[in-house]
């Protein structure tokens, strides 16, 4: 029998009703009923500033630490990218600056691309309009690549984010379900792989 593998699963917003925290919501139960041992994420849960080189060479944030931990220790992750102007979100790029950064003089943090390394990344989008957020995907797979991360061949950017989920927040719709596990499915079975 196989070990679960430990999936990472965040959007890219902190926003109450945000869409791809909905997605993200949906991959968690779908990648659990999978077999995944599936961590959620909420970034609204870390204090976070703005990346400022000044700011951190008077030591780096306890909650950045936390990051750097938790990316660490899941060699999968999905990530729910909301599209603004088309491209990823502030907070998302931001999040990656600091994850990504050196800790100088830490053992175990100097190098920044320790938490990315070697990492499978899956990456979905979800957004009211027609593309789905797409763009975002477009921009964001590149800079994770440029982090030695595995960006999965598969994505899924989902249209008309107010008609794709039920009252409970599942998928409403089985072309969406399986377009999600297609992409869940190729991210644990290079995990696995790599592992």
């Amino acid at each position: 029998m196989n070990t679960p593998i430990p999936l990472l699963v965040f959007a890219g917003s902190t926003r109450e009703q945000s869409w791809n925290r909905k997605l993200a919501g949906a991959v968690g139960a779908i990648a659990s009923a999978e077999g995944a041992q599936v961590t959620r994420l909420e970034l609204a849960d870390f204090d976070v500033p703005l990346y400022n080189a000044d700011l951190e060479a008077k030591g780096t944030p306890r909650d950045v630490i936390r990051l750097k931990e938790i990316f660490h220790a899941h060699p999968a992750w999905i990530v729910c990218s909301p599209e603004y102007n088309g491209s990823y979100t502030g907070l998302l790029k931001n999040t990656i600056d600091w994850v990504s950064s050196p800790v100088k003089g830490d053992p175990q943090w100097g190098s920044g691309t320790k938490a990315f390394a070697g990492k499978v990344v899956g990456l979905m989008s979800t957004s009211p309009g027609a593309l789905g957020g797409v763009r975002s995907l477009g921009h964001l797979a590149p800079l994770l690549m440029n982090l030695q991360a595995w960006v999965a061949p598969k994505q899924f950017a989902m249209p008309r984010a107010m008609e794709a989920f039920d009252p409970d927040g599942r998928l409403s719709n089985e072309a969406h379900r399986t377009a999600v596990h297609g992409v869940i499915e190729q991210v644990l079975w290079a995990a696995r792989r790599f592992a």
